[in-house]
């Protein structure tokens, strides 16, 4: 029984000796499989409806009071509209990138005057990413 112990932790050891690395962040933010994935899918339409978890848990735009205290909206394939790189390039919005752990990232882009912004979640599954959030531009209080 031993042995068998001491072979099975062998093996583990070996077997993690020789999964890669995590690849490094940018900036120490954001992996670099990330940054290859954020790209592509802002230049395929195609691989963006097949990294996204529909039905998509988030907020349309501009939500009333009782969509946002249900907390229960969900995007559906059939009206998802292609994201694409706009705000990224507008002068008017901040973006704001944030990793929770190697695995989730959180992505807002907040008006510099007004109180308005839009959030993105994207999770790593496996090997590939995915959107697992979308809240539409909507209005927040600032603190």
């Amino acid at each position: 029984m031993k042995r068998i112990l001491v072979l099975l932790t062998i093996l583990v050891l070996i077997q993690s000796c020789q999964q890669p690395a995590p690849a490094p962040a940018e900036d120490g933010i954001l992996p670099v499989d990330f940054q290859v994935f954020y790209e592509l899918f802002h230049r395929d339409s195609l691989f963006q409806m097949e990294h996204i978890r529909f039905p998509l848990e988030g907020l349309p735009d501009y939500a009333d009071s009782l969509t946002i205290a249900a907390g229960q909206y969900f995007w559906e394939a059939e009206e998802w509209v292609i994201h694409q790189q706009q705000l990224l390039d507008d002068p008017e919005f901040t973006r704001e990138v944030s990793m929770f752990g190697d695995f989730v990232v959180r992505e807002r882009f907040v008006h510099k005057e007004r109180p308005l912004l839009t959030e993105r979640r994207f999770s790593k599954e496996g090997d590939d990413w995915f959107l697992i959030y979308y809240a539409g531009l909507n209005t927040f209080h600032r603190l």
